[in-house]
């Protein structure tokens, strides 16, 4: 059983593009505990047993038995249905892998640092939510240059995930990335 109440648990998450990474490396210059939930998402995601159901339900993302995760984006990315069911699948077995890193740690504030946040229904952890968001040029530009990625696929992937009004009705902080680094860091420093 997880218990995590004399812990200070924030969620960070927002748009492709809008500068989470940024927004977490801020954040944890002062003090929090950052958990990169991509970064274990990747881990999780290639382990057994989650790999062995991803196989048996979409053997179209591997080659010679190994998973691709740009083929598997390409093919969930158009497919709305299969990445729901691509979701429902490998979710609780991420969610279950941040909570027993969040159970090991021994700090007082922890950041889930979490792209898919909502989604994967970490945020019932969660004291406090942090978004951050830009206009959609923005990010589709940051994203082509960051993974260097047509406008095309940058477009897809932002398509498949909640905009800004998503983010406005749902979290508690909204941070907008438009500017520069510096502008965006003192933008995050004001409400910590």
């Amino acid at each position: 059983m997880f218990s995590f109440s004399n812990i200070n648990v924030v969620g960070l998450t927002g748009m492709s593009g809008a500068g989470k990474s940024t927004a977490s490396k801020v954040l944890k210059e002062h003090g929090f505990f950052v958990i990169d939930c991509d970064s274990e998402a990747r881990a999780t995601v290639t382990r057994s047993p989650c790999i062995d159901e991803v196989r048996a339900n979409f053997p179209a993302v591997f080659t010679d038995g190994v998973f691709e995760r740009v083929k598997a984006a390409k093919f969930l990315f158009t497919n709305p249905q299969k990445l729901e069911q691509y979701q429902q699948i490998v979710f609780p077995y991420i969610l279950y892998t941040i909570l027993n890193v969040m159970n090991k740690s021994d700090a007082e504030s922890i950041l889930l640092d979490a792209p898919t946040l909502f989604q994967s229904g970490a945020d019932d952890f969660c004291n406090k939510i942090i978004a951050v968001v830009a206009d959609k040029t923005i990010c589709v530009e940051r994203i082509m240059k960051r993974d260097s990625i047509s406008e095309d696929d940058a477009l897809l992937r932002l398509n498949n995930q909640p905009g800004e009004e998503f983010f406005l009705k749902n979290a508690d902080i909204v941070i907008k990335n438009n500017g520069s680094v510096d502008e965006f860091t003192t933008k995050i420093v004001a409400k910590f």
